[in-house]
């Protein structure tokens, strides 16, 4: 299930809930837990059909770690695909009740838009290996991937909470995070660029190459501090805004320092865990920061 990588999840779509009460609707529990119920659900059925739609280069990737190349349950036979598949279906038949639930529980003002959300949330996250969109087949899964880990989430605990989907809030708090997402994620698929390659998986490593790859996502980080910035200066998260700049500027000053020494290199078939570490937690920032100035309000 790759358990690493869901807090964010759980950071943003509380995010959403904490503007929504800030902006002074009244927080509602049961839409909350159900909706992360939901988002749970969906991001497992996305780790598992990823599993099995990239068993073909996860089978020949050399430099798999945790942070990237799969699992591995499949390619050193812990499960058959057989099971994968099944527990992919039980997991899709839990979507719909959970689904239909959370619609009933969701206000009138915002059951429409609830509705759109989960239905889209499908395709967006199944997608990204699934047939026939296959999002990372296609040269747009890291987009993908930023979209449904950052606005898409933030979305969702905002409209969960009878908040409008047009509302600026819960767009503006999500671009920083939208970039380090997209930083971390076009770091990853630069080990992979080369069983990536062999099974025609177009990441941007593999359209643009693993040092234009490198560099992307360095300009991605610093857009994400440069925009974190930007809500500090205009006052976008109240009293705690200044704490971002604070924390994520050294930060990114150390995601730099850590990739330059690669792109220099030019040594890229190989493992990078320290630096995915950096990338990573850098992404927390942009969620945990902005969600305690919310509660804080």
């Amino acid at each position: 299930m790759r358990l690493q990588f869901y807090p964010m999840t759980f950071v943003a779509y509380s995010l959403g809930a904490a503007v929504a009460v800030e902006k002074g609707l009244s927080f509602s529990l049961y839409p909350y837990a159900l909706g992360y119920v939901y988002l749970f659900l969906l991001e497992v059925c996305t780790i598992l059909a990823n599993e099995l739609y990239d068993l073909p280069t996860d089978r020949i990737n050399r430099n798999a770690s945790p942070f990237n190349g799969g699992s591995r349950v499949l390619v050193e036979k812990k499960l058959a695909p057989k099971e994968v598949k099944t527990a992919l279906v039980l997991l899709l038949s839990l979507l719909v009740p959970s689904g239909l639930v959370l619609a009933l529980l969701c206000t009138p003002s915002s059951r429409i838009s609830a509705i759109v959300l989960l239905i889209a949330g499908i395709p967006l996250g199944l997608g990204y290996t699934v047939p026939p969109l296959k999002f990372c087949y296609r040269g747009v899964g890291e987009l993908i991937v930023a979209l449904t880990h950052s606005p898409y989430v933030i979305v969702c605990g905002f409209v969960f909470q009878s908040g409008s989907w047009t509302d600026p809030s819960p767009w503006v708090l999500s671009v920083p995070l939208f970039f380090a997402v997209l930083s971390a994620i076009t770091l990853a698929g630069v080990p992979d660029h080369r069983a990536d390659k062999r099974a025609f998986k177009n990441t941007f490593s593999v359209l643009f190459g693993e040092q234009t790859a490198c560099l992307l996502a360095l300009t991605f980080a610093t857009i994400a501090v440069a925009a974190g910035k930007l809500l500090w200066y205009f006052q976008t998260l109240g009293r705690l805004g200044h704490l971002l700049v604070l924390i994520t500027t050294p930060h990114w000053i150390i995601l730099l320092m850590a990739t330059f020494p690669l792109v220099k290199s030019g040594t890229y078939d190989r493992r990078i865990d320290g630096i995915m570490g950096i990338a990573l937690s850098y992404i927390i920032w942009f969620g945990i920061i902005p969600l305690v100035a919310s509660l804080k309000s």
